[in-house]
């Protein structure tokens, strides 16, 4: 009798590197691919379509954030295994994907047997990081539950998008600069900045800011504030159209 093959899903917006992927893992006997999405909108109506059983999902989506897409994904089917697979391994977003049970982790320049294992071993239920980020993470949790805060915890539920906008705001800049900073729009820099305040239960930016400030957080380094950011306060910058409804 022929053991079932995993369904696997492709979610990246870069389509020709989605679709030869895709290819790729169609070769291997025990994979199905059931198809690929760019976006939070084309994943969803790919899930509510198909059955699948693990996803290799980026971590950015044309502006949108890969790991808040995972989440929604997994809200709506718990069981589901999520592999990254990004150029990027950045230490708080390998933490943040671990917190959130991602069960796999792998750089898009490794060899396609890296995500082969742990495709499959998300499909068991396993969790297969590389061994370096998997240290480098597990001490960085320690060292944040050490040191863990009312106002620390309420930061840490935020995504790393969101701590973004937060550290530009600590900068004093406004949505239409946080948006080119960041390679998003005015818009989607507001919608981060009402997740914020929700999340943070305050009412305004400069509130966020002086929250996020008691929690240790720290606004942008030299070389990453633009220089019509320089010198000019939070209070100067941050106006109620960057926060209103």
């Amino acid at each position: 009798m022929q053991e079932k093959r995993i369904r696997v899903a492709v979610i990246d917006d870069h389509r020709v590197f989605a679709e030869a992927l895709a290819s790729r893992l169609s070769d291997e006997p025990d994979l199905e691919v059931v198809g690929t999405a760019a976006a939070a909108a084309e994943a969803l109506e790919l899930f509510l379509h198909n059955e699948i059983d693990v996803v290799a999902l980026d971590l950015d989506l044309a502006g949108e954030d890969g790991l808040a897409v995972g989440r929604q994904l997994r809200d709506q089917w718990p069981d589901l295994g999520i592999v990254v697979v990004t150029a990027a391994a950045d230490d708080s977003r390998v933490a943040e994907a671990v917190q959130m049970g991602v069960r796999g982790w792998v750089a898009k320049q490794s060899a396609i047997e890296s995500l082969l294992v742990a495709l499959r071993g998300a499909a068991r239920g396993e969790t297969h990081l590389p061994a370096a980020l998997l240290t480098r993470v597990l001490v960085s949790l320690f060292e944040r539950n050490r040191s863990s805060t009312p106002e620390a915890e309420a930061i840490s539920i935020l995504t790393a998008r969101e701590l973004d906008v937060l550290r530009c705001l600590i900068e004093g800049l406004s949505r239409n600069e946080i948006g080119a900073l960041l390679h998003v729009s005015p818009n989607t820099v507001r919608t981060h900045i009402q997740s914020i305040l929700h999340k943070l239960n305050v009412h305004s930016a400069l509130t966020a800011v002086a929250f996020a400030r008691r929690a240790g957080v720290v606004g942008l380094r030299e070389d990453e504030v633009p220089p019509s950011g320089a010198g000019r306060s939070v209070r100067q910058r941050v106006s109620p159209a960057d926060v209103s409804s």
